[in-house]
């Protein structure tokens, strides 16, 4: 007769499936993907780090140019670490710099063209590979999903006010 598995009680046992389950949601998400959209996306972001990615999420969601000081808070890095990583991305061609006639000091940010094409595809194949690998919920449980993981995102000052 089969054992039946110890149910995990604790925190501790809690936190270690998470950690467990993400190498396998990664997996399921990439499986989702065609291998040719895989190479392409590799192509397109080789050289982009996390932080260079965020920042470019940041510029499509905003559909607009950005300040450098709206980026720089937006990503919670000081104007000089902004300034060095909007300067890489320019180099990649990926963003442009734009200056204002009425004050050259102030300098806005947007994604190229290119990018934004680029960024746009990605982000087809990012939501087909999410409706692919929660297909198997219902809406309410992607709703409580969607739910909680909006909590965890929230800034550690919204979790405990002064």
């Amino acid at each position: 007769m089969a054992k039946e598995p110890t149910p995990l009680s604790t925190r501790e046992d809690l936190l270690q499936r998470l950690i467990c389950m993400q190498p396998v949601l990664r997996h399921r998400f990439r499986a989702t993907i065609p291998a040719d959209a895989q190479a392409s996306m590799r192509e397109t972001m080789e050289e982009v780090t996390a932080s260079q990615l965020e920042a470019l999420m940041l510029l499509h969601q905003a559909g607009s140019a950005v300040s450098m000081h709206q980026l720089a808070e937006a990503q919670a890095i000081t104007p000089s670490s902004a300034t060095q990583l909007v300067d890489r991305l320019v180099r990649l061609g990926l963003v442009e710099r734009l200056r204002e006639d009425e004050d050259r000091r102030l300098v806005r940010v947007q994604l190229s063209e290119a990018a934004r094409q680029r960024f746009e595809e990605m982000m087809r194949l990012h939501l087909r590979s999410l409706a692919a690998v929660t297909d198997q919920l219902s809406d309410g449980d992607l709703r409580t999903l969607v739910d909680l993981l909006a909590r965890l995102a929230q800034p550690a000052s919204a979790e405990h006010p002064a």
